[in-house]
């Protein structure tokens, strides 16, 4: 077993404090009172129950009214980290267990630390001082049993134990012992057993009403558990009614202060003004030691201030080059910002450019205009050159359309042959001998008159072809006016920009002046960015020096003076001043002057440093922190009140409620329950009735009679049959534990002892042996018997020998924990006793609780673990 975290809620001095404990070895130190002895108690009381209170015992139950327990994690090789719980006023203190998904009471805990007890808890791994004067001057075979002893208990009572155990095991049962207790109940019990069969046999005719009585009890067992439930669910309910005002409160709380800490802001504001007050303090006393001074001695104001600034002065002159060499710079740079300025804006003015518009956009997109101007200038030609061949197309064929115009429009040789033909077509029916020739003549005049149709057709088709070049003439026409018009609108755009455009055959140098243009613009506008840019960090530094001379108004006219003038007055000034000080040295006002410059300056770097802090919490000036500090006291004791409220209502109210839910949930609650009572009467009444019928039918009772003892004799053979498992088992457990030292493990015991005394006394002893049936111990060249030794050096002997002992243990049932067991050692008898303690904890948890600072010496120098106890 290893113990991980103990989780203090109330117990002696502990309210809600928590101690994690590691792996290997570990020191808990602290003074007398700090609650080394609690943090023992608690560990054992959450493994083994509560103390007893009696009489004057010691009693670790807090008088506050917190709850009186907490919990233990372990870590366990079976089944991992296991949590024991146990409060003092829930379950009658009784254990409650988690480990993985299971949880269970006292019993399981009980199986889980098996066999380790409370006995073997204290007297084995629990080390302290009174132990290790127990065995002085023993033989071989007193040092085998008191081993045993001390092993398992710690006492010399358990090694008769043993035998006690096994002549109460035999006293109450044999294999074939007759006289003993259990072998009696036994067979009381079979004999009984075998009369209920008999008799249950006679009375076949009971089993159903048997059956319908055991399944009522069932059921109404059920109702029971059912009716609990819901009586405890309406009993829980009443309580949160009975405490919904202070869950109000406590939901208010929560609301008004969601985190539960008040942060280190007030220990750090604490501090802080402390250090703001006495620096205050201070040099409101310097400042009136400063005025009654100069009231006795006479010093001037001017003098005085010059005292109080005199650092700040010669730190200002010693800039005198410096602030030559910014106004050249200044001077420099702002001619070459007007030169810029100068530049860019006769570019402006003449391309028309803006800063906050792409120069080379606006190249492209009068370039694409200059194209756009070109193509029209050449689709104006060409319609031009059309139009004209067009005319003289025109001119060729009028004459022509003039004479056809003159013709008639339908030719009358096409009206002739198509009469003929029908005069002769309709006389083909009227003669018939001719018929056939006069149809054939008349299909001829029908033939020569549609000839001279198609004939008349194409005249006209030939006419329309001629009207078609002066239509295309006219749209020629339209087509050169709307470019030409488009082409003004182009080139008046084109004149706005660019400059002195007058001629189109300048359009293209136009268009490179535009482009270099463009190009000098933004390479100006660049340079003339980078100028402002100089030249405001020129003007802020050359500000930031003026600024530096504002301390100088009072006594140094500076109004329109630049900084080298100003330097220049400085500078008399100082040696003014400079022959005053010479003349009339006052090294008491200069001293108190340059305290109160120092205290300035750490009040101002004060200030500077926890400005963040006082930000962060909404202050101002230091002299509102007094404000803010009852602020946090008063947040203080509404945290206490929630949490008090939380330990109380957490459980009681595990989810969030309202009053009229809760009014809802108990009317349900109420009438559940009684719906329950309801059902369990009835039931009642059924078993009455089955109970009524069975008695009537055992008109003898021998039945009755003969199970009350069958169940008497049952009770009587699990008592006795639990009496003799338990003496068994403990009579067992003892002589496996005795076995563990037998004569064979014993020379092992006495080489594990060994090496350890040889650690703890620095290597002076070097072996632990038996000469005549006594233990000895020997040095280099010597034996001595253990009466021989001195106290600390048996104590060593007996530690060195438990400590051999639990190493050689298969099974590691517990951590080893020792309260200052090192009363009569030295200073090199304590850092050895570390030294065994760093190298046992590889197979050991070690828990040491001290108040010992020098054993916390050793353990830092061995880089142990060390746990402060406040």
């Amino acid at each position: 077993m290893r113990i991980l975290r103990a989780e203090i809620t109330g117990f002696g001095k502990y309210r809600q404090q928590q101690f994690n404990f590691t792996d290997g070895n570990q020191l808990f130190y602290g003074k007398n009172e700090a609650g080394k002895s609690t943090l023992y108690h608690f560990i054992l009381a959450m493994l083994f129950g509560f103390p007893i209170k009696r009489g004057r015992k010691r009693d670790f139950e807090p008088l506050d009214g917190t709850s009186y327990g907490g919990r233990l994690v372990i870590v366990l090789p079976q089944y991992g980290e296991v949590t024991i719980e146990r409060f003092k006023q829930v379950n009658r203190g009784k254990a409650k267990v988690y480990f993985g998904q299971q949880t269970g009471g006292e019993q399981l805990l009980t199986q889980l630390l098996a066999p380790l007890n409370r006995e073997l808890f204290e007297e084995v791994f629990t080390f302290q001082q009174e132990q290790l004067s127990q065995l002085d001057r023993l033989q071989e075979k007193p040092l085998h049993d008191a081993l045993i002893s001390l092993g398992i208990t710690g006492s010399k009572k358990l090694l008769g134990k043993q035998q006690e155990y096994v002549d109460n095991e035999q006293r109450l049962f044999k294999v074939r012992g007759q006289r003993q207790a259990l072998n009696k109940a036994l067979k009381e019990q079979e004999q009984i057993a075998q009369q209920v069969y008999q008799q249950e046999a006679k009375e076949a005719a009971m089993t159903e009403l048997m059956a319908r009585k055991q399944q009522d009890e069932q059921q109404q067992q059920q109702l029971t558990a059912q009716l609990q439930k819901a009586q405890q669910e309406y009993l829980t309910l009443k309580e949160q009614e009975r405490s919904f005002s202070q869950y109000e409160e406590w939901q208010a709380l929560q609301k008004k202060y969601p985190r539960d800490d008040l942060g280190a802001e007030p220990e750090k504001l604490q501090d802080f003004y402390n250090q703001y007050n006495q620096l205050n303090t201070r040099l409101a006393q310097g400042k009136q030691e400063l005025i009654a001074l100069n009231e006795t001695q006479g010093l001037t104001d001017r003098y005085r201030f010059y005292l109080e600034h005199e650092a700040q002065i010669k730190g200002l002159l010693q800039e005198q080059v410096a602030a030559v060499r910014l106004t050249d710079d200044f001077q420099k740079q702002l001619e070459e910002q007007q030169r810029l300025i100068e530049e860019v804006t006769l570019l402006e003015d003449t391309y028309h450019f803006r800063v906050e518009e792409d120069a080379q956009k606006k190249v492209q997109t009068t370039k694409k205009l200059a194209q756009h101007y070109q193509q029209l200038t050449t689709e104006i030609i060409e319609a031009k050159q059309e139009a004209k061949w067009q005319s003289k197309q025109e001119e060729l064929i009028a004459i022509p359309r003039r004479q056809k115009q003159q013709e008639p429009r339908f030719a009358l040789s096409t009206l002739f042959s198509f009469g003929l033909a029908l005069l002769l077509f309709i006389g083909g029916f009227l003669i018939g001998n001719l018929r056939v020739i006069l149809w054939s003549v008349s299909f001829l005049a029908v033939a020569f008159g549609f000839y001279s149709l198609i004939q008349n057709k194409s005249e006209t088709v030939k006419e329309a072809n001629l009207k078609e070049p002066e239509l295309q003439k006219n749209n020629l026409q339209t087509l050169v006016a709307k470019k030409s018009k488009e082409q003004e609108a182009i080139w008046s755009k084109l004149q706005q920009e660019l400059p002195n455009l007058t001629n189109p055959q300048d359009l293209a140098v136009a268009l490179v002046q535009l482009d270099k243009a463009a190009e000098d613009y933004v390479e100006k506008n660049s340079a003339l960015m980078l100028a402002d840019q100089k030249l405001a960090q020129l003007d802020q530094a050359y500000g930031a020096l003026l600024q530096r001379f504002n301390f100088l108004e009072k006594w140094l006219p500076q109004e329109g003076r630049d900084i080298v003038q100003r330097l220049r007055l400085l500078q008399n000034f100082a040696d003014e001043m400079q022959e005053v000080k010479l003349q009339q040295e006052q090294p008491t006002a200069a001293l108190l002057i340059r305290q109160n410059q120092q205290l300035q300056e750490q009040l101002d770097k004060l200030l500077a440093e926890n400005q963040t802090l006082l930000q962060s919490v909404g202050i101002t000036q230091p002299t509102e922190i007094p404000l803010w500090i009852a602020q946090m006291h008063q947040k203080a004791g509404d945290l206490a009140r929630k949490q008090e409220l939380a330990k109380r209502l957490t459980k009681l109210f595990p989810k969030k409620i309202t009053a009229s839910q809760l009014a809802v949930e108990l009317s349900n609650a109420k009438d559940k329950v009684q719906e329950i009572q309801r059902l369990d009467r009835q039931l009642n009444r059924s078993l009455q009735k089955t109970q009524l019928k069975i008695e009537q039918m055992q008109r003898d009772g021998t039945l009755d009679e003969l199970r009350q003892r069958l169940a008497q004799a049952n009770s009587k053979v699990y008592d006795l049959a639990l009496q003799w498992s338990k003496n068994k088992l403990t009579a067992t457990l003892l002589g496996d534990l005795a076995t563990e030292l037998s004569d064979k493990q014993l020379p092992q015991l006495l080489q594990k002892s060994s090496h350890y005394l040889a650690i703890l006394t620095g290597g002076n002893y070097k072996a632990l042996d038996f000469v005549a049936e006594e233990l000895t111990v020997k040095t280099e060249n010597k034996a001595w018997k253990i009466y021989e030794l001195s106290t600390g050096t048996k104590d060593q002997v007996i530690m060195a020998i438990r400590f051999g002992y639990l190493a050689l243990q298969a099974r590691i049932l517990c951590p080893l924990i020792i309260d200052d067991g090192w009363l009569h050692y030295d200073s090199s008898r304590k850092e050895q006793l570390a030294v065994l303690l760093k190298e046992f904890a590889q197979q050991y948890q070690v828990i040491c609780l001290s108040s010992d600072v020098e054993m916390v010496s050793y353990y830092e120098k061995l880089q142990q673990k060390v746990v402060v106890i406040k």
